[in-house]
């Protein structure tokens, strides 16, 4: 154990101190590219991404799920280990709407669209409504038909209506060409935070390939780990319901499920990672991509240091999606909740709860659906400037981030929002922000019970800067902004309205209040306090941001 905890602390130290390795100068390099949502470009099964449909093949191309709604599939999801002795009459009612769609629909077959759309129809919909996410996967999952081996997965980069997919798609592929020493680039693609991390696998192949890169796919995830200490690969479906909340994927995903048993006999992720000039690591939960990539004692696995050791040696490029991309920090890390639940009742140092937990009992004790949680321990160690979030303007996860950093005492947080990248090189601490909208940083955040402060900076796409320290240098505003196509709102808590009120500090404003249901936030700039426009969105340096629980009774 002290040997891997020495080999860990090396190559860390080798990424973050930048001293003792000597790799040839690249410009403009920066290693790690982090998205702050999914990457997602047009496909057959994504056709709402496209701007034109006509390529789309439905006979030789996926294009939706299908379920089977006949007893043969039906069974085996009414099975009690599926529901438990306390749950036997949301089981029975399951099975009477199941029926009861299957008579209106007049057939076995159906596509998972269309079978959403009636079972949320008025006689079935009091149901639907008492179903947790873990229910509903559940049943998709046992209804689910298997993928047809003669249709592909269709991806037509071209058709792609956001261009800043593409844009952050290309980021990649560009600095992993910086690596690969004249070669096509080779990008390894982790599917592993994923509760079904075999059904975009090929998705995400075809995507890297479109884009001018080999890909290939890593078969390890946290069912894949349990059945190896097990020594258990024969069965490896048997561990995915426990381990991922995945059912019946060996039928599902027949050739997938193959690989992935031949990876878990006799599989070797290191080989992998020496062989790829990126990894790619797609969105989805924390809980299930951290055990990858850190031991049960809290350090960085081998997996983890020979990730650290290629990025010192300044041979591999790692982009995260997401909340994938929070479980690239040494620091606290987010998991999951919401900001009005962070502000209300602080943060928690567990997993976080699923969707509806409340409706299926699986709630941890005093937590609820909605409660923000973290990992005090971190994750994979790669950025060690501070905790990361993602999707922070489009749901408002300020007030979480700054939780969960004023309760760890993490001197800086950062926060990406969605249509933005941002590019870090973890030697210099150079960085730049690119895409369409901003990123957000918050400088020595604190506490009390009911409310949270700090220093922060908000930069857009097209700006750059260093981390130093405990907080940013060299800081350069972007000129430009894409303009925001929504509608402006004083939503804090889990919308954009953070960065619609901070335009206020652009006209002078020294001190902006909003209130929000029973939540209050206060902007403040003043001496010290640098803002410029981009487009119509505001940039600052150096502001205070306050986020406070104010329920009637307490005013």
């Amino acid at each position: 154990m002290r040997k891997a905890m020495f080999t860990c602390a090396l190559a860390l130290t080798a990424v973050f101190g930048g001293t003792t390795v000597q790799a040839q100068e690249k410009t403009n390099f920066y290693p790690l590219v982090l998205l702050g949502e999914r990457l997602e470009v047009c496909s057959s099964m994504a056709w709402q991404r496209c701007n034109d449909t006509d390529w789309i093949d439905r006979d030789a191309m996926r294009s939706d799920r299908y379920l089977n709604l006949s007893n043969v599939y039906l069974e085996p999801l009414l099975d009690i280990k599926n529901w438990g002795p306390l749950r036997s009459e949301v089981r029975d009612d399951v099975k009477e709407a199941i029926e009861l769609l299957r008579n209106r629909v007049n057939q076995d077959v159906i596509s998972e669209r269309v079978f959403l759309e009636e079972f949320t129809r008025r006689a079935t919909r009091y149901l639907y409504d008492q179903l947790s996410e873990a229910d509903w996967n559940m049943i998709i999952d046992h209804l689910e038909m298997r993928v047809p081996t003669d249709v592909e997965f269709g991806v037509n980069l071209m058709a792609t209506k956001e261009q800043v997919q593409l844009d952050f798609l290309r980021d990649i592929v560009s600095q992993a060409k910086q690596v690969s020493e004249g070669e096509t680039p080779h990008v390894l693609v982790v599917t592993a935070a994923q509760r079904d991390s075999l059904d975009l696998v090929n998705y995400y192949l075809q995507t890297f390939a479109g884009a001018g890169a080999d890909a290939s796919w890593l078969p390890l995830d946290k069912a894949v780990l349990a059945a190896r200490e097990d020594n258990a690969c024969e069965v490896l479906d048997e561990y995915r319901p426990g381990e991922m909340g995945a059912y019946r994927r060996a039928a599902v995903h027949a050739d997938l499920h193959v690989r992935q048993v031949a990876f878990c006999d006799a599989g070797d992720a290191l080989t992998q990672i020496r062989n790829a000039d990126a990894i790619y690591f797609a969105d989805g939960n924390p809980d299930l991509l951290r055990p990858l990539l850190v031991t049960p004692f809290n350090e960085p696995n081998e997996l983890a240091v020979g990730i650290a050791e290629r990025i010192a040696e300044e041979q591999l490029i790692v982009a995260a999606a997401g909340m994938s991309a929070n479980v690239m920090t040494s620091r606290a890390m987010v998991t999951g909740g919401s900001s009005a639940a962070a502000l209300r009742e602080g943060v928690h140092a567990t997993r976080a709860p699923g969707l509806g937990c409340d409706k299926d009992d699986t709630c941890p004790r005093n937590l609820r659906e909605d409660s923000a949680t973290y990992h005090p321990m971190g994750g994979a160690g790669l950025f060690r400037f501070g905790t990361l979030d993602t999707n922070m303007g489009e749901q408002g996860n300020h007030g979480r981030l700054l939780r969960v950093a004023a309760t760890n005492r993490v001197p800086l947080a950062v926060g990406i929002d969605a249509a933005t990248a941002l590019l870090v090189n973890l030697r210099s601490g150079d960085f730049k922000v690119t895409g369409e909208r901003g990123v957000f940083f918050a400088a020595g955040a604190q506490q009390n019970e009911l409310a949270v402060a700090s220093t922060f900076h908000y930069l857009m796409a097209g700006s750059n800067g260093s981390f130093a320290g405990t907080d940013l240098t060299e800081v350069s505003f972007a000129e430009d902004a894409q303009v925001v196509q929504v509608e402006p709102t004083t939503n804090f808590i889990s919308s954009r309205g953070l960065y619609d009120s901070l335009r206020l500090l652009c006209r002078d404003r020294e001190t902006v209040e909003v209130k929000w249901q029973q939540f209050t936030m206060t902007l403040i700039g003043g001496e010290g306090t640098e803002t410029a426009l981009a487009g119509a969105e505001c940039q600052v340096q150096n502001a205070r941001i306050g986020m406070q629980y104010a329920p009637a009774e307490r005013f």
